[in-house]
Protein backbone atom coordinates (compact mmCIF):
# COMPACT_ATOMS: atom_id res chain seq x y z
CA UNK A 1 0.00 0.00 0.00
CA UNK A 2 1.28 2.98 -0.90
CA UNK A 3 2.00 5.96 1.39
CA UNK A 4 -0.35 8.44 -0.22
CA UNK A 5 -3.22 5.71 0.41
CA UNK A 6 -2.23 5.75 3.98
CA UNK A 7 -0.64 8.21 5.35
CA UNK A 8 0.49 7.74 8.71
CA UNK A 9 -0.17 10.34 11.21
CA UNK A 10 1.64 11.43 13.96
CA UNK A 11 0.47 14.40 16.04
CA UNK A 12 -2.91 13.24 17.65
CA UNK A 13 -2.84 10.59 14.89
CA UNK A 14 -6.02 12.10 14.02
CA UNK A 15 -7.22 14.25 10.67
CA UNK A 16 -7.76 18.08 10.97
CA UNK A 17 -11.78 17.46 9.82
CA UNK A 18 -11.89 14.64 12.87
CA UNK A 19 -10.03 17.24 15.37
CA UNK A 20 -12.75 20.00 13.69
CA UNK A 21 -15.60 17.45 14.40
CA UNK A 22 -14.34 16.97 18.14
CA UNK A 23 -13.63 20.56 18.99
CA UNK A 24 -17.16 22.08 17.58
CA UNK A 25 -18.58 19.42 20.02
CA UNK A 26 -16.88 20.14 22.86
CA UNK A 27 -17.54 24.50 21.85
CA UNK A 28 -21.43 23.41 21.27
CA UNK A 29 -21.03 21.53 25.01
CA UNK A 30 -19.87 24.92 26.93
CA UNK A 31 -21.59 27.60 24.96
CA UNK A 32 -24.28 27.39 22.54
CA UNK A 33 -25.57 28.64 19.79
CA UNK A 34 -22.51 29.03 17.62
CA UNK A 35 -22.57 30.65 14.13
CA UNK A 36 -18.84 29.86 11.98
CA UNK A 37 -17.74 32.51 12.54
CA UNK A 38 -17.49 31.89 16.56
CA UNK A 39 -16.51 28.85 15.65
CA UNK A 40 -12.82 30.00 13.49
CA UNK A 41 -12.39 32.59 16.38
CA UNK A 42 -12.43 29.63 18.98
CA UNK A 43 -9.98 27.62 17.04
CA UNK A 44 -7.73 30.54 16.58
CA UNK A 45 -8.01 31.38 20.21
CA UNK A 46 -6.85 27.53 21.18
CA UNK A 47 -4.06 27.53 18.69
CA UNK A 48 -2.86 31.41 18.30
CA UNK A 49 -1.80 30.05 14.41
CA UNK A 50 -4.23 27.45 13.14
CA UNK A 51 -8.24 27.46 11.88
CA UNK A 52 -9.74 24.83 10.39
CA UNK A 53 -10.00 25.81 6.32
CA UNK A 54 -12.87 26.94 5.36
CA UNK A 55 -14.05 23.81 3.00
CA UNK A 56 -13.24 21.83 6.02
CA UNK A 57 -15.53 23.69 8.81
CA UNK A 58 -18.29 24.14 6.22
CA UNK A 59 -18.37 20.59 5.64
CA UNK A 60 -17.64 18.99 8.97
CA UNK A 61 -20.72 21.38 9.94
CA UNK A 62 -22.89 19.75 7.46
CA UNK A 63 -21.96 15.90 8.05
CA UNK A 64 -22.53 16.74 11.47
CA UNK A 65 -26.08 18.08 10.76
CA UNK A 66 -26.36 15.17 8.37
CA UNK A 67 -25.69 12.89 11.26
CA UNK A 68 -28.10 14.41 13.98
CA UNK A 69 -25.01 15.18 15.79
CA UNK A 70 -26.22 19.27 15.30
CA UNK A 71 -29.10 21.21 14.75
CA UNK A 72 -28.79 24.25 12.98
CA UNK A 73 -31.50 27.21 12.62
CA UNK A 74 -31.93 29.61 9.72
CA UNK A 75 -32.17 32.94 11.54
CA UNK A 76 -30.03 36.76 11.41
CA UNK A 77 -26.95 37.41 13.15
CA UNK A 78 -28.19 40.51 14.53
CA UNK A 79 -31.88 41.05 15.45
CA UNK A 80 -31.38 44.58 15.15
CA UNK A 81 -30.21 44.83 11.91
CA UNK A 82 -31.58 41.80 10.11
CA UNK A 83 -29.53 41.84 7.24
CA UNK A 84 -27.45 39.43 7.26
CA UNK A 85 -28.59 35.44 7.45
CA UNK A 86 -26.52 32.88 8.94
CA UNK A 87 -26.98 29.50 10.61
CA UNK A 88 -26.96 28.84 14.37
CA UNK A 89 -25.89 25.65 15.42
CA UNK A 90 -26.74 23.79 18.47
CA UNK A 91 -25.77 19.88 19.62
CA UNK A 92 -28.39 17.47 19.92
CA UNK A 93 -28.51 14.83 22.46
CA UNK A 94 -26.55 12.53 20.23
CA UNK A 95 -24.13 14.95 19.76
CA UNK A 96 -23.73 15.27 23.19
CA UNK A 97 -23.96 11.45 23.30
CA UNK A 98 -21.33 10.89 20.58
CA UNK A 99 -18.92 14.23 22.38
CA UNK A 100 -18.83 11.85 25.47
CA UNK A 101 -17.83 8.87 23.50
CA UNK A 102 -14.93 10.84 21.89
CA UNK A 103 -13.83 12.09 24.83
CA UNK A 104 -13.25 9.47 26.54
CA UNK A 105 -11.77 7.52 23.49
CA UNK A 106 -9.02 10.59 22.46
CA UNK A 107 -8.05 11.36 26.15
CA UNK A 108 -5.97 8.49 25.56
CA UNK A 109 -4.65 9.60 22.23
CA UNK A 110 -3.69 13.11 24.16
CA UNK A 111 -2.07 11.51 27.17
CA UNK A 112 -0.03 9.47 24.79
CA UNK A 113 0.92 12.24 22.64
CA UNK A 114 1.48 15.01 25.51
CA UNK A 115 4.13 12.51 26.93
CA UNK A 116 5.92 11.93 23.41
CA UNK A 117 6.29 15.69 23.29
CA UNK A 118 7.20 16.34 26.48
CA UNK A 119 9.65 13.84 25.78
CA UNK A 120 11.14 15.44 22.75
CA UNK A 121 11.37 18.89 24.66
CA UNK A 122 13.20 16.99 27.31
CA UNK A 123 15.89 15.69 24.59
CA UNK A 124 16.28 17.82 22.18
CA UNK A 125 15.70 21.25 23.70
CA UNK A 126 17.61 20.79 26.98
Amino acid sequence: MSHKNNPKKFALNMSAAQFTKFYIMHLLQVSQPMISEHFKAEFKNLTKNWIPAPSTLLDTLHEMTEEGLLYRKEDFKSHEKKRQKVYWYYLTDAGKEEFNVLKKRYKILFEEQQMVLNQIMKNIYR
